[in-house]
């Protein structure tokens, strides 16, 4: 689907580029938009961020909604609509094969009423001039152009195939350069960001963390002591205290 609308754009701007062409002097508004203007404020940052290609003002009289329509009509985008929707329903199908009768009859209707011309149309007026498309379109009904319409979806297609072969290749010949660095970086990145062991209990400290011997556990100890023989001292007349035991039976 994304290809399609690819391939439309493209047949769009390679029409432009022809046009310019056949017509040899350049227009008025193409001329007023060629001279030298003062780079407008953009709400974008990066628009205006150092090294980013300044944003083209739109035409000061931009195509017609007849003209619009017309170029659609040339360049087929009825067909890439339907293609669009075909390609989308057969998506969600191949996703959810459960999805119910009426919910794709739905769908279908509600494709087919959805306004595609209106947005389309917006675009365009930001980017092309009446001049201009009066151009492209005489360029659209020569043999040349219809000729190009047609070959421009298959050209697109083989472009963005070698462009991807080139790109993988450019890639794989760049990392198998630096692979031992890559591995080295991979490696230290590991270790870096490894889960930590948890904390080990050091000794003489408890399950809770309190130190052993400490008042809290010593009274709890002493109270699980069993009772056996008490300690008791008797006194004299003296003064002296004497040990002695009291033997408790158990019960």
């Amino acid at each position: 689907m994304r290809n399609c609308a690819f391939v439309f754009s493209c047949i769009l701007l390679a029409g432009v580029a022809a046009a310019q062409q056949t017509t040899g002097a350049p227009s008025s508004t193409t001329a007023a938009q060629s001279a030298p203007k003062p780079p407008a404020a953009s709400s974008n940052p990066a628009a205006s961020a150092p090294g980013a290609e300044p944003e083209a003002a739109p035409p000061a009289h931009p195509l017609t909604d007849a003209q619009a329509h017309q170029m659609l009509d040339l360049t087929g985008a009825n067909k890439i609509k339907g293609q669009l929707t075909s390609g989308y329903i057969n998506y969600l199908h191949n996703s959810m094969p459960f999805l119910p009768k009426d919910v794709s009859d739905d769908l279908q209707q509600s494709f087919d009423k959805l306004d595609l011309d209106t947005p389309i149309i917006a675009v365009y007026k930001q980017h092309i001039s009446t001049d201009d498309a009066e151009a492209i379109i005489a360029f659209y009904k020569t043999p040349a152009g219809k000729d190009m319409i047609d070959a421009m979806p298959g050209i697109l297609q083989q472009q963005q195939q070698v462009a991807l072969q080139q790109g993988r290749k450019t890639a794989q010949e760049v990392i198998q350069k630096h692979r031992p660095e890559i591995e080295a970086a991979a490696k230290q990145y590991q270790e870096e960001h490894a889960p930590k062991p948890a904390p080990s209990l050091a000794p003489g400290q408890s399950g809770l963390g309190a130190p052993a011997g400490s008042s809290a556990q010593s009274g709890a100890q002493g109270a699980a002591k069993p009772s056996g023989t008490a300690p008791a001292t008797t006194g004299s007349g003296s003064g002296s205290t004497t040990p002695s035991t009291t033997t408790t039976q158990p019960k």
